[in-house]
């Protein structure tokens, strides 16, 4: 009589890209993380090559930092940028620009894109969870919140937002992905933590050589316009299918988020935390909105608190 081969449980990784501009809020998430999350989850933090040793005290047993350049095709070249001080002056943005033999200058949001997808791409577990640096965990989180058996979860909101921008996103994941041409695929995928099951980002990379005809990055790097979350969700969704893709949907958002709005009033910081839902692991305040990281560490325990309230039924 034989018996029953287990499959090994699945394995995850939590990844984040940073850099000096976002060092308090890094440091604030890695805290919660080293609190709240399971010790089998390494965290990994990607940062530019000459911020490395401002985020090395970071690392430890269960944490990493390397640097985006392991990540970067070795044709991007950092354009010389001025001072943080010009760069405000004349508008420009906080992140470096890359020039390239093979596209227009790259911005560097483009390239933290292209960053997160090889960087996963490269990752020896089968998940790895995005998260922003400007994001704390709240609750315990572990695979079990983000695996079914041999199925991981996919942020999956049938609901559309009504922006220029998501439309732009939806556009450029059909012509890389050689889909019919529409600005909505039936769902958004963005959300401040964010599962990719490494086995679709790779079979996506394929998708995308096969239908431009060129390596993945050279692609994207010619894409003014794209969102890696929407890829990879309109891929799963579109292209695979969920469950050839081994994976499941999901519309509620693990993340209790402030996008754009500033606080204005005490009521409206009170109305913030009271609003936090059981599912959601963690609390995003979005770094561009103007508090101070006293204020803004305060939140966090303020929802954080509430949470705890919230599980023991209070």
């Amino acid at each position: 009589m034989t018996s029953a081969v287990t499959a090994a449980p699945l394995t995850a990784r939590l990844s984040t890209c940073s850099f000096k501009g976002d060092f308090d809020a890094c440091r604030a998430l890695c805290d919660s993380v080293d609190r709240f999350v399971a010790p089998e989850i390494e965290h990994w933090l990607i940062v530019p090559a000459r911020d490395l040793p401002l985020f090395a005290p970071l690392a430890g047993a269960r944490r990493r930092v390397v640097s985006e350049d392991d990540y970067l095709p070795r044709w991007f070249f950092r354009a010389p940028m001025p001072s943080p001080r010009w760069r405000a002056r004349l508008g420009l943005p906080r992140r470096n620009v890359y020039l390239t033999p093979y596209s227009l200058p790259v911005r560097g949001w483009i390239a933290q894109q292209m960053i997160k997808i090889a960087a996963t791409a490269a990752a020896t577990t089968d998940v790895v969870v995005h998260v922003d640096s400007d994001n704390a965990f709240i609750r315990p989180f572990g695979p079990e919140r983000i695996v079914r058996g041999d199925r991981v979860r996919l942020y999956r909101d049938p609901k559309p937002t009504d922006t220029s921008g998501h439309r732009l996103w939806h556009a450029a994941a059909g012509r890389l992905l050689g889909l019919p041409p529409s600005d909505f695929y039936d769902a958004e995928y963005i959300d401040a933590l964010v599962v990719w099951r490494r086995s679709s980002l790779v079979a996506m990379i394929a998708r995308i050589e096969q239908v431009t005809g060129k390596r993945w990055d050279v692609a994207l790097a010619r894409t003014p316009h794209f969102a890696e979350y929407v890829l990879y969700g309109v891929h799963a969704d579109k292209v695979t299918g969920l469950d050839a893709a081994g994976l499941y949907a999901d519309d509620r958002s693990l993340c209790h988020s402030r996008w754009t709005e500033n606080f204005d009033s005490a009521a409206d910081e009170d109305a913030f935390v009271a609003s936090v839902r059981p599912e959601q692991v963690s609390c995003l305040i979005q770094s561009t909105i103007p508090l101070s990281l006293e204020r803004r560490l305060d939140l966090y325990r303020r929802v954080e608190a509430q949470a705890a309230r919230q599980d023991a039924g209070a």
